[in-house]
């Protein structure tokens, strides 16, 4: 399987990109930060795992009310509910360079149990995805400005850039399980990773 670090070091490689932003780290060793190929990175995270002098120890929301720099591309991997993802959305699309791009994790649940609410289940941690996906739909549904696609990998990484005249999928207020079910395809704007490497 093809993981989201590759996907992020295509990009990074394809367009010459210079300046990366994480949000939510984790595990900089183990997981995905260190293994960005770029000039300058910075991760966001309120208690990583790993520190090191280029991961700020804050919430995304009190990083962006202190940030300044504009950032080429971002990924979105913080908290995974649609009410934290949504706000990490729009101040990852106001720190933005011009042609810049914001990838997201976990916008794909294969099961209404990934898409739960909380992590941990009886003291245990099984695999989590949340409720990111709300938060691909709700712009899918809304933002012309924006194209959107998820790419059928990695519990589904979104891709997120500026582009006009977007179609919209028709809005819904009822984002249950169910309606992602239904509609995943067309509602999440699913491309397989051919698709992805042609394309980006």
């Amino acid at each position: 399987m093809i993981l989201r670090t590759e996907l992020l070091n295509h990009i990074v490689s394809k367009r010459d990109y210079k300046k990366y932003l994480e949000i939510g780290v984790r595990d900089a060793n183990k997981g995905n930060f260190n293994k960005i190929e770029i000039d300058y990175k910075i991760g966001v995270d309120p208690e990583p795992r790993t520190r090191q002098s280029n991961i700020v120890e804050l919430t995304s929301d009190d990083f962006f009310k202190v940030n300044k720099e504009k950032y080429d591309i971002i990924f979105i991997d913080g908290l995974h509910l649609e009410e934290q993802v949504d706000k990490d959305i729009v101040n990852s699309l106001d720190a933005l360079n011009e042609n810049g791009i914001v990838l997201l994790h976990d916008c794909n649940p294969p099961t209404e149990f990934h898409q739960r609410d909380k992590y941990e289940v009886n003291g245990k941690f099984p695999a989590w995805n949340g409720t990111v996906w709300r938060s691909i739909a709700k712009v899918r549904m809304t933002r012309t400005d924006l194209k959107v696609q998820v790419v059928d990998t990695d519990w589904g990484v979104g891709i997120i850039e500026k582009s006009e005249n977007q179609e919209l999928f028709p809005e819904t207020k009822d984002l249950n399980y169910k309606f992602l079910d239904t509609n995943r395809k067309k509602l999440l704007n699913i491309i397989d990773t051919d698709t992805f490497f042609k394309m980006y």
